[in-house]
């Protein structure tokens, strides 16, 4: 549980960020690796489908979209296929603001990576775009970003130093916004930081802030120390460096606060520092303070790092964590934007549903084996309004926000659903899981649902049930024991 006033991540929505920096097409090449070349000693994969996404700034300003921003992307592109990838990506991520300049004198920047299996990258191939010319041709858009960057709450300059962000275009960008009254946070790469000097906020990595300070930062009070100079050197309101497992340090004018990091299975840490001066970039601002900004930032870097490849954090699903819940339990909507951004990796949706009012071993076996059968389990839970429907009244036992949470702390669940329907069948015409999971039953009844997923090639599975267990059995026994006692 985050200990601040919790406001909520609802206000976010409607803060104008600009961003501003190096856009780059991610290009996924998605197969299964089974043997190693003939020709040389390097293994062959073969491939089965194609995926494109935005990185680098464009990944910075998809997170900012999907936090409710009203965000503006500019930068130079190439004139090519990648640049209407990008250009399409962006429009699946919705953001709708496009101010990308396509130069015939550069190629648009993109990292390809060859992946095996689920995550595993075998191989990546990065084309960085003409360096001196994207520096030549941005020089030229000065005056006009310096323009666009007074007409927005928030600039979020996204340097990956591949030419986009000259030290002209970084200077002037960051004058015309202190002139303007708003707020700017960079995201560094450049060693010289003075590069940077006059921004609202700085946000290297461990890694970037050693080489700002030239020196070993080893410990807290090392970070703490490099912190506090270089707000103080490069006239900065705030300073944040993050440091990966060990969280964030704040600067501001009263000394620094450590931010820990949320703990979490990491599964992927490809876009973290976007995803933390995006979320920065909105809750500064809507006017919150920067140590509670910083909260908010380090429970969205806790997620993103959870899923594979750079993963866009979602309002409802980092709200849900924000004010207390689990980031497993998702509503409909939500729900359907992961299960297809899964199956469009290739993975393979699997669905179960039930009351489980009392949670028991019998559920946690049918659970479990319901997990091998593919890469996501999503879990539908009966509401509490549909339970007493089907258990009569007196039932559940346990309301739904709990019974929601002990099945979020199931490692085999990835997604919890509540469905207030007296069967799943809407919920599965939403999600459109590959495989549909029940418990065998000694009735002969078809598995509710069953058609809708195999009519779209899906298949149904039942699973055998652990003998003499069940929640109407163990509330009937406790009942019955209470009785006795009593």
């Amino acid at each position: 549980m985050v200990e601040n006033d919790n406001r909520p991540v609802e206000e976010l929505a409607g803060v104008k960020v600009l961003v501003l920096g190096d856009v780059m097409l991610d290009r996924y090449l998605q197969g299964q690796m089974g043997r190693i070349s003939p020709e040389a000693p390097v293994p062959v994969v073969t491939l089965s489908h194609e995926t494109y996404g935005l990185g680098g700034a464009g990944h910075v300003a998809a997170s900012i979209a999907a936090l409710g921003g009203e965000v503006t992307l500019a930068a130079i592109v190439g004139q090519d296929d990648d640049a209407q990838r990008i250009r399409q990506a962006a429009r699946d991520a919705h953001v709708v603001n496009l101010e990308l300049f396509a130069s015939p004198q550069v190629r648009t920047i993109s990292k390809t990576r060859v992946v095996a299996g689920k995550f595993q990258q075998i191989l990546r191939l990065d084309y960085d775009g003409s360096p001196a010319a994207l520096e030549a041709e941005a020089e030229l858009r000065i005056g006009h970003w310096s323009e666009l960057a007074a007409r927005h709450d928030v600039v979020v300059l996204s340097d990956y130093e591949k030419g986009n962000l000259t030290q002209r275009v970084l200077s002037e960008v960051i004058v015309a916004c202190r002139k303007a009254g708003k707020l700017c946070l960079v995201d560094p790469k450049k060693t010289a930081a003075q590069a940077y000097r006059g921004a609202t906020l700085l946000t290297p990595n461990l890694l970037e802030a050693q080489r700002m300070v030239g020196r070993t930062l080893d410990s807290l009070a090392a970070v703490e120390r490099a912190a506090i100079e270089l707000r103080a050197s490069l006239d900065l309101t705030y300073m944040v460096i993050t440091c990966g497992a060990d969280g964030m340090v704040v600067a501001d004018t009263t000394g620094t606060t450590h931010i820990p990091a949320e703990v979490r299975e990491v599964a992927d840490v490809t876009g973290a520092g976007d995803t933390v001066v995006s979320v920065l970039a909105m809750a500064l601002g809507r006017g919150w303070d920067v140590v509670q900004s910083g909260r908010l930032a380090s429970l969205a870097a806790g997620i993103a790092v959870s899923k594979p490849r750079a993963y866009i954090v979602k309002a409802a699903e980092l709200s849900q964590i924000w004010r207390g819940g689990s980031i497993k339990i998702l509503d409909v909507e939500t729900a359907r934007r992961r299960v297809a951004e899964a199956r469009h990796a290739g993975h393979t949706v699997v669905f179960t549903n039930g009351c489980f009012d009392v949670l028991h071993a019998g559920h946690l076996s049918c659970l479990e084996r319901a997990r091998k059968l593919g890469d996501l389990l999503v879990l539908g839970l009966n509401s509490d309004r549909s339970v007493r429907v089907i258990k009569g009244p007196g039932r559940p036992a346990i309301s739904e926000q709990y019974r929601a949470a002990l099945l979020a702390g199931l490692a085999c669940v990835d997604i919890v659903v509540i469905f207030d329907e007296d069967t799943p069948e809407h919920l599965l015409e939403a999600l459109e899981p590959d495989v549909l999971v029940k418990g065998a039953s000694s009735s002969n009844e078809r598995v509710v649902g069953a058609a809708i997923v195999e009519a779209r090639g899906g298949r149904v599975v039942t699973l055998p049930q652990l003998e003499g267990l069940s929640s109407s059995g163990i509330l009937k026994s406790a009942s019955s024991a209470s009785d006795a006692q009593g």
